[in-house]
């Protein structure tokens, strides 16, 4: 391991699960929509919900966290449909970077407070002071204060523009002297270099040493605010101030005090933000990984991928995390992405679902209809590894969905003005045929991995319910259709197969369509097709849809994707859009006489498996095609060189394309698949990755690997740190092992896990605790010798974050 003088080189991955739940008690019935931001940078917007005091959204947004940022804030908007001008805001969330540890995945109420320019402070300014000796005009010597105004750092950008200045204020009860620096313009990150002279006393003693009056100091407070230089706004708008106590620093000779500090809003507007506005219900999920380089994680990683050989199940280390968890994702998803880089995924799923199913009780429908970490393992499995499948097989019954919009509605008692129940009956049954048929075709398309899990999935339930010749089916629709086609169906945006939210009309579609495709998977017996309705008006449809012809054509389907045999996969050749929207580009030519060319004009990008295009519109004309084959590096860009945020390179053979997304997740999003495709590229590598990435994720369907896109030590450190989180249970575990083995009659504690072999659990739990606490004094000594490195007042430490308004 590494030296106590050496930091290894550890990567801080941080990322962000939100979802926007509602809003109430807003002051009036308007058109409301809600923004996620990343200090001042929007990341995200929901859908306009209309004429409502209330509006209810329920939508969820994950991502990477591409860059640092000091606060997330939500802001609720009036949308006002006449004016051009941003729409007004009604108030917003502010929650600082170190406060959301503890609101880990829980709904929360938060209210909303009023916005102005001192809520909106972001930013940093360098400071540099200290005391000199000035001579006089008069020959005298003068002790003064010198103040240099170095630089600032991601100031607040005002409707699109930031052109700061500084006013340095030296002030106490008898003095406020002002002074101001040059106005640097289009830019978030000014360099002002500039000093001001502030004069305290007259004199020095004996042996010419400074000696101003302590008490002039102890009074004495410096005020750096910044300004947006910006006459068109009515006036110059504030950005942040710094209030320094001149007494409370140490300004010792020779020794000036040079230090960072964050920017603050007025203290006039600190208490001035209580009004009820409104609320807001949100749920955070954030997560900070402290990633080690491989070899810290080696031994836990050999303990966690010989689980598939432990014998019982339930003394192998996967098993055992799974039973300390209460929440089976995060767990699961570790763990199959983890497995899957290592071409180990399929046996672990195998031995988690040949346990599971040996526990199952004597009815075979309930296979697989819990949340055990073995359901969820598989869940995790088929996203992952069936994205692209789920995407080719529904994406036309989808778009005719959300395009067509046909009322769909058989509830009497929900039917609007105007439409009939028969009209509306045979447009559901039309759209659940057509998922029906989509998917029973798709058979043959399933991936291969998917089908050897359900192989097994088959032969585990053959063999627990011999006598029952349809558990087999049960087992594998168990997924495919409940928890693959049913839900993707349902919501689809969840599963990356549509960017937009559906509006009201189509969910109700979307989900009696789902509801009848999770009745179908349901009925794999054609002796028993009485469906328990809980909704009588889905009766027509279901005596329809639930005869021997659809049954007999999904068995068909269930026993085609869990052939042992079936070992094909559909090969990419029809153009898939991976990624699209509007982003800025710079202009790659000028005319003849070299003027006249707009630099950055904006454009609809659309990414396809086959090439990068861009056009004026989304329905126009490419006005420039790139073969994927000809991408061949993709790079960020600093913003110094073009004095824009969020601008990257696309490397051609001749030239690049320069091109600026909208904000720092977009740019990410963009960057990540480009640099992964470009990886296609035969004359730069000489392999090629398999998946295609849509709407944030890689999907796939080719035979080979997907591993390219997991980070196998990030899996690691996700997976040590629910240990730690659960290492009280764990020691018990240990202690219940070690009571068990030398029990002499007495009674024992209840272990945590249940215990089917005392020697096999005991070895497991004890190589794991000794790894887990290993590793865990391995961060403890890297954040104590980042903490002993980091100086308060450095860039990378600010002073002031402690000031910084929150929801309190």
């Amino acid at each position: 391991m590494a030296e106590d003088t050496e930091i290894p080189d550890v990567r801080v991955l941080e990322s962000l699960g939100i979802v926007i739940g509602e809003a109430k008690n807003l002051s009036s019935a308007k058109d409301i929509y809600c923004t996620i931001k990343l200090d001042q940078e929007e990341v995200y917007k929901t859908e306009v919900k209309e004429k409502t005091q209330s509006p209810f959204w329920s939508e969820e947004y994950t991502f990477d966290v591409p860059r640092e940022f000091r606060t997330l804030s939500f802001y609720v908007y009036e949308k006002d449909w006449l004016k051009r001008s941003n729409s007004s805001i009604v108030g917003k969330v502010a929650l600082r970077r170190d406060e959301l540890h503890r609101l880990q995945n829980k709904d929360q109420w938060f209210p909303l407070r009023p916005v102005d320019s001192d809520s909106e402070v972001q930013g940093q300014v360098q400071v540099e002071i200290k005391l000199v000796e000035v001579v006089s005009e008069s020959g005298q010597p003068t002790i003064s204060l010198l103040v240099q105004c170095l630089e600032g750092n991601g100031l607040t950008i005002v409707q699109g523009r930031c052109d700061p200045y500084a006013n340095v204020t030296l002030c106490s009860i008898t003095r406020n002297d002002t002074k101001r620096t040059k106005v640097r313009k289009k830019t978030v990150n000014p360099q002002f270099d500039e000093c001001f002279t502030f004069e305290l006393s007259k004199g020095v003693n004996e042996r010419h040493q400074f000696s101003p009056v302590d008490e002039e100091l102890c009074n004495l407070e410096l005020r750096i605010s910044l300004w947006n230089s910006w006459s068109s706004l009515g006036g110059d708008v504030f950005i942040g101030e710094v209030r320094i106590p001149i007494g409370a620093i140490d300004l010792a000779a020779d020794r000036p005090h040079k230090a960072w500090y964050f920017l603050q809003p007025r203290e006039s507007s600190k208490s001035n933000n209580k009004s009820d506005i409104g609320s807001l219900r949100v749920r955070i999920n954030y997560t900070e990984d402290h990633v080690f380089p491989s070899q810290y994680y080696e031994q836990l990683r050999d303990i966690m991928l010989e689980s598939v050989k432990v014998e019982p199940t339930s003394a192998s280390a996967i098993h055992i995390l799974g039973e300390l968890v209460k929440d089976k994702i995060r767990p699961a998803r570790a763990l199959v992405r983890l497995f899957h880089y290592h071409n180990r995924v399929v046996p672990m799923l195998k031995a988690l679902t040949d346990y599971e199913v040996s526990r199952t009780s004597s009815d075979p429908n309930t296979i697989f209809r819990g949340n055990s970490l073995a359901s969820k393992c598989v869940d995790e499995y088929m996203k992952l590894d069936g994205l692209y499948y789920l995407y080719d097989t529904l994406q036309m019954l989808l778009d005719d969905i959300f395009e067509n919009k046909k009322p769909c509605e058989v509830d009497p008692t929900k039917l609007k003005d105007g439409e009939n129940l028969e009209t509306n009956m045979a447009n559901l049954e039309g759209y659940v045929e057509q998922a029906y048929q989509a998917i029973v075709d798709s058979a043959m398309a399933c991936p291969t991995g998917m089908c050897e899990m359900f192989y097994y999935l088959k032969e585990a339930a053959l063999k627990h319910f011999p006598d029952e010749p349809y558990a087999r089916y049960s087992a594998v629709s168990g997924f495919v259709f409940l928890r693959f086609f049913a839900p993707a169906i349902l919501s689809p945006k969840l599963f990356n197969l549509r960017n937009d939210n559906p509006d009201e009309n189509v969910a109700r579609t979307l989900k009696m369509v789902s509801k009848a495709v999770q009745t179908l998977g349901n009925h794999v017996n054609p002796d028993k097709l009485n469906a328990n309705m809980k909704e009588e008006y889905m009766a027509p449809l279901y005596s329809t849809l639930l005869n021997r012809e659809h049954v007999e054509g999904i068995r068909r389907f269930l026993d085609v994707v869990s052939s042992s045999s079936l070992a094909r996969a559909k090969t990419i050749e029809a153009p898939i859009v991976l990624k699209e929207g509007f982003m800025t580009k710079r202009a790659q030519g000028r005319n003849k006489m070299g003027v006249g060319v707009k630099n950055f004009k904006k454009r609809w990008f659309k990414l396809t498996n086959h090439e990068l295009s861009y056009a004026k519109f989304k329905e126009s004309k490419p006005l420039c095609v790139i073969p994927v084959s000809n991408v061949l590096a993709v790079e960020r860009l600093e913003e110094e060189s073009f004095q824009m945020k969020f601008m990257f390179q696309v490397v051609q053979p001749e030239r690049a394309l320069y091109i600026q997304a909208n904000n720092c997740v977009e740019e990410k999003e963009w960057i990540d698949i480009l640099s992964n495709i470009c990886k296609t590229n035969t004359n730069r590598l000489h392999y090629y990755h398999p998946a295609a990435f849509k709407n944030g994720h890689w999907i796939w369907g080719l035979p080979r690997s997907i591993t390219l896109d997991i980070d196998p030590d990030r899996e690691m450190e996700k997976i040590h740190s629910l240990f730690l989180n659960n290492i009280e249970k764990l020691e018990k575990q240990q202690d219940a092992c070690a009571g068990l083995s030398v029990y002499q009659g007495e009674p024992l504690p209840q272990p945590p896990i249940a215990i089917d072999d005392v020697k096999a659990c005991f070895g497991t739990v004890n190589n794991l605790l000794g790894q887990i606490i290993s590793l865990e004094q391995e961060h403890k000594k890297y954040l104590k010798l980042k903490q002993r490195r980091t100086e308060y007042g450095s860039k990378q430490a600010p002073i002031g974050q402690e000031v910084y308004n929150s929801y309190h």
